[in-house]
C-alpha cells in the first residue's frame, strides 16, 4: 500500500510539473486572492435590448431549421454580431467574474485613442511584474506607444500594459480613464482596477461586456490590426530586437475567419477568452468566461454553431452599439444597428511565418494525459524490477 501511494504522489507531482509547465498558466500570476475576494457575483440589471440576458442557464432562440446548442464548458459566455449587436445565444451574460487579461481589450481601446503611436517611452522598473507574462520592458529602454501595444496584446505583456498606464500619465489616470470608457460604451459590469488584468480585489466584469468592448475595439483600424497579428519585433535591452508571438491559439491553429481577439488567465478568473471571425459578409464575437475546457476550442464550437445557424434563430438580446445604454425594451434605431467593423484584407501579419518557438506552441491536452501516462507507467515498471530483483533466489513462492 505505501509502495502504490508513493507512486500516486510521483503520478501527482509529474501532473503538476506538466501544468505548470503549460503556456496557458504562464500569462498571468498563480498566487489567488485571499479567501472572500473572488470577483463573481449574481447578474446585473438588464440594460439591453431582450430580458432573456438577466435569466440563468443557457439563453437561445432556435428556429425550426436550427442546430442545437453544442457544449460550450464555460461558466458565462456571449455570442453576438458585431455589426449589429445582436446576440445569437448566451449564459450568464452579465454574471460578474474576475476578466484576467481579456481587460487589456479595454485597456487598448481606451489608451489607443490618447496616445500617438510613434511617441516614445522610457522603460521603469515599476513596470516589471515578475512571475507573469511579459513583453520584456526594461529599464532605460526606448519603446515606441506601438511597440508597447503589440507586447500588451500579442505576448499578454503585463509590463507593456503598465508602462502603457505610465506613458498615458500614470496608473491612477489611466485606470479612471477605463472606468469612464466602459460607462461610456454601455459596459456597465466592468471595473476596471488595473490595467492589464491581474487579480485585484472589486476588479470585474461580464461575458456581455467583453464582448460589447471588443466590438467597439473591432470599429477602431490599429485595434483591430494588433490583435489579428501574430508576430512582432520588441526592442532588447543592449539594442536589436527579440520576436513576440500571439498566444491566441484560434488564430494560430488557422480558425476560418479568424480576426483576433484576447486570451486571458489567472488563478482567480481561470480562463477567459474573445475571439473573433468574419464568414460570408458576417462578422462574430465570443466572449467567454470561466473556461473549463481549451479556450481556443471552446469559442471555436460557439463561433462555427453560430456562422452555421445565423438567420435561423431570434436574438436573445442586443449588445449596445450606439455608445449609451439600450433602455430596456426600446430597439436599436437604423443608425445604431449597423456598426462599422474593422476587418482587415489579406491573411493575418506574419501568418507565412510558422511560430519557431518551440516553448510558446500550447500541446493539445491529449498529448499532456499521454505523457504523464507514459511517465507513470515507467514509474511503476522501474519499482517492479527494484523489487524483483531484490528478492531472494531461495525464495518459495
Amino acid at each position: 500500500m505505501a509502495r502504490f501511494q508513493r507512486l500516486a504522489a510521483a503520478a501527482a507531482l509529474v501532473g503538476a510539473l506538466v501544468a505548470h509547465s503549460s503556456p496557458a498558466l504562464a500569462e498571468e500570476s498563480p498566487t489567488p486572492l485571499s479567501t472572500g475576494q473572488v470577483a463573481i457575483s449574481e447578474p446585473t440589471t438588464d440594460v439591453v435590448v431582450g430580458s432573456q440576458l438577466g435569466l440563468k442557464g443557457k439563453q437561445v432562440n432556435l428556429g425550426p431549421k436550427a442546430a442545437p446548442l453544442p457544449d460550450i464548458w464555460a461558466s458565462s459566455w456571449v455570442l453576438a454580431d458585431a455589426a449589429t449587436g445582436e446576440i445569437l445565444a448566451s449564459k450568464g451574460a452579465h454574471k460578474l467574474r474576475a476578466p484576467a487579461s481579456t481587460l487589456k481589450t479595454l485597456t487598448a481601446l481606451t489608451l489607443l485613442p490618447n496616445l500617438a503611436l510613434d511617441g516614445t517611452y522610457v522603460g521603469q522598473q515599476s513596470d516589471v511584474v515578475p512571475g507573469t507574462a511579459m513583453a520584456g520592458v526594461k529599464p532605460g529602454v526606448t519603446y515606441t506607444n506601438e511597440q508597447l501595444f503589440y507586447g500588451m496584446m500579442l505576448p499578454s505583456g503585463n509590463d507593456a500594459a503598465r508602462a502603457l498606464a505610465h506613458s498615458n500619465g500614470g496608473m491612477k489616470k489611466t485606470i479612471a480613464q477605463m472606468n469612464e470608457v466602459a460607462a461610456s460604451i454601455g459596459a456597465l459590469d466592468t471595473v476596471a482596477k488595473t490595467p492589464n488584468g491581474l487579480d485585484k480585489k472589486g476588479q470585474h466584469s461580464s461575458a456581455f461586456d467583453l464582448a460589447l468592448i471588443a466590438m467597439r475595439g473591432l470599429q477602431n483600424p490599429e485595434f483591430a490590426k494588433i490583435v489579428r497579428t501574430e508576430k512582432a519585433s520588441f526592442p532588447s535591452q543592449g539594442g536589436g530586437t527579440h520576436p513576440i508571438y500571439t498566444n491566441n491559439h484560434l488564430l494560430l491553429g488557422g480558425y476560418k475567419g479568424c480576426i483576433g481577439v484576447k486570451t486571458g488567465f489567472t488563478s482567480n478568473a481561470g480562463r477567459t477568452f474573445i475571439g473573433a471571425a468574419t464568414r460570408k459578409g458576417h462578422t462574430l464575437v465570443v466572449a467567454l468566461m470561466g473556461i473549463k475546457s481549451g479556450s481556443a476550442q471552446a469559442a471555436a464550437d460557439a463561433l462555427t454553431w453560430g456562422f452555421k445557424n445565423y438567420g435561423k434563430v431570434t436574438p436573445v438580446g442586443t449588445l449596445n452599439v450606439a455608445g449609451a445604454a439600450v433602455s430596456p425594451g426600446a430597439e436599436p434605431t437604423a443608425s445604431e444597428s449597423e456598426a462599422a467593423v474593422i476587418v482587415p484584407s489579406g491573411p493575418p501579419a506574419t501568418a507565412a511565418i510558422a511560430v519557431p518557438d518551440v516553448a510558446r506552441t500550447s500541446w493539445p491536452p491529449v498529448v499532456w494525459y499521454a505523457l504523464i501516462a507514459l511517465v507513470v507507467a515507467a514509474v511503476m515498471v522501474w519499482a517492479w524490477l527494484r523489487r524483483k530483483s531484490r528478492r531472494s533466489p531461495y525464495s518459495v513462492i
